[in-house]
């Protein structure tokens, strides 16, 4: 143990050989300099130059980005060039003279008027020739009836369970001026009448003779079962 004055102790060796000096115990470690020891004699000096230097630590992070520089002053403005001289302008061209009028021509003479033409002669007039004789006067027809005879024609037929056609025929000589029909569906009850009608109007030869009139009736059956028989009647008004 080495002391100073006042008793200050400067440096004591452990027993195993360490060196401590008490003075520099709660001074900042700066590592400005490195103490470093002889090895054949053990003294105690300065570390050669490099000694110290440890292995390249890792690059710290990058630093914030200082802020900008102030702007330079703006450089003077150059002199302005001259202007160039203005050339002079060319000289304005002469107008030209104007043409003379021609002089206005002459009326021309009007034309001689030409004279009317003649009117043609009326023609004359035809003669009206001699009037017929009287022819003789025929004899009286027979006096007109009033009465009308109207006759009502029926015929009727049966047809399949699909439809129904039947025409009612006028006598020779009568003329149709009216009919109708009815059909039966062949189903019981309310349902008895359900037919379409496909055709109810005057009609004449066809079914009936060549020149005789009458009417023609065609009926659907609405149910069209096949256990069904489709009934139809046509009715012709006649007169003579």
């Amino acid at each position: 143990m080495v002391k100073g004055p006042a008793n200050t102790e400067r440096l004591r060796v452990q027993d195993s050989g360490e060196v401590r000096v008490p003075s520099l115990s709660g001074t900042a470690n700066t590592n400005a300099n490195v103490l470093c020891f002889d090895g054949p004699t053990g003294r105690l000096g300065q570390c050669a130059p490099g000694v110290t230097t440890g292995a390249t630590g890792a690059t710290g992070a990058t630093g914030a980005t200082g802020p900008a520089g102030l702007t330079g002053a703006t450089g003077a403005t150059g002199p302005a060039g001259a202007t160039g001289a203005t050339g002079s302008a060319g000289p304005t061209g002469a107008t030209g003279s104007a043409g003379a009028t021609g002089a206005t021509g002459p009326a021309g003479t009007p034309g001689a008027q030409g004279t009317a033409g003649l009117t043609g002669a009326t023609g004359a007039t035809g003669s009206v020739g001699p009037a017929g004789a009287t022819g003789a006067t025929g004899p009286q027809g027979p006096a007109g009836s009033n009465a009308i005879t109207v006759n009502i024609r029926q015929a009727n037929a049966t047809g399949s369970a699909d439809s129904c056609a039947v025409t009612s025929c006028c006598n020779a000589g009568e003329k149709v001026i009216g009919g109708g029909y009815e059909g039966a569906s062949g189903v019981g009850g309310i349902d008895a009448d359900g037919v379409y009608v496909a055709a109810n109007r005057p009609v004449e030869g066809g079914a009936c003779a060549v020149g005789v009139q009458g009417w023609s009736v065609r009926l659907l059956n609405s149910y069209r079962a096949p256990a069904l028989t489709t009934a139809c009647n046509a009715y012709a008004i006649c007169t003579q």
